[in-house]
């Protein structure tokens, strides 16, 4: 399923602004999906989607669930329940799980996967997509074996951090050769000239402000056990280091903002052909943050469209 899946992209709903005007303008964009993630100062993913879906047409929705929060049961009733008002435009992220919390989530999706087939739970009698199947879209993130494994034995894409192609080839392997699909996040930076891109990307660094580093070192500890971020969030970078493992792959934003200023730069042309480098490398999804969705979907989607991806 993965080599010769439809590449798909996904945009994160901001924290502020108009919900409904941002989904309406994705879907207008071309974009597949929009993530509704989970935090203490955002609202309720699973009734925040079915807001959204009652004011929007084709747009799907990745629901992020507190699963330490909640038992499998609610959890697929709430999923159930979302799906039928969105006829079906739901899918669900699970958690980032490090080696040592692999049994509670495996148990966790096992019980959640035997009510999705349970006739009981599924009397809506409405598919979670287009393809008929008796569960949602799951998707699995981390780094960790962890996460590998649950994407294997109970999903059906396993999101990484984004890195260079070569590395993401050897961290996707397993899962594909399970016949599941792989997914990058990244922010996104796209300007009319390369210089104007890079000069936007190190602009991200002033975002965090002063209080960078001490915010660095308070996250670094609650962080510490990310396969993905312990290089990244956590580390400090060296004076000569060079934030470009690809050149249209920065990393420079990271130690100041973590996974939010890992960002793919450039022209849209550029952006097109990095788009294409990973597909080549097993990426059939894209989850993207941050702002730039109007240039992406402008200036980079139909590019990605025209070279067949």
């Amino acid at each position: 399923m993965g080599v010769f899946a439809p590449t798909r992209f996904h945009w994160t709903l901001p924290a502020g602004g108009d919900g409904v005007q941002f989904c309406r303008a994705a879907e207008d964009g071309g974009l597949d999906q929009v993530l509704l993630p989970a935090a203490f100062h955002r609202p309720d993913p699973v009734a925040l989607a079915s807001n959204l879906a009652a004011n929007t047409k084709s747009i799907g929705f990745m629901i992020c669930p507190r699963t330490d929060m909640q038992s499998p049961t609610h959890l697929v009733r709430q999923v159930n329940t979302v799906s039928a008002v969105a006829n079906g435009r739901v899918s669900v992220v699970g958690g980032c799980p490090y080696d040592g919390d692999f049994r509670a989530h495996d148990e966790f999706w096992t019980v959640c996967d035997a009510l999705w087939r349970d006739s009981e739970f599924r009397r809506f009698g409405t598919p979670f997509t287009s393809v008929e199947r008796d569960r949602p879209e799951l998707y699995f993130s981390g780094s960790s074996g962890a996460a590998s494994d649950l994407a294997v034995r109970h999903g059906d894409v396993l999101l990484l951090l984004g890195a260079a192609p070569a590395v993401v080839v050897g961290c996707g392997r397993r899962v594909r050769a399970a016949g599941r699909e792989v997914g990058l996040l990244f922010s996104v930076v796209c300007r009319p000239t390369r210089a104007e891109a890079v000069d936007a990307a190190l602009a991200m660094t002033e975002i965090a402000g002063e209080n960078a580093y001490a915010a660095r070192e308070k996250y670094r500890l609650l962080t510490a056990e990310s396969v993905a971020l312990a290089g990244g969030w956590c580390a400090t970078p060296a004076e000569d280091a060079d934030h470009w493992p690809r050149p249209y792959l920065w990393t420079g934003a990271m130690p100041f903002l973590g996974p939010l200023g890992l960002a793919l730069v450039g022209t849209p042309d550029e952006l097109a052909a990095a788009v294409q480098e990973y597909r080549e490398a097993g990426v059939t999804q894209f989850v993207f943050h941050g702002e730039g969705m109007s240039q992406f979907c402008q200036e980079v989607l139909p590019r990605v469209r025209e070279r067949g991806w």
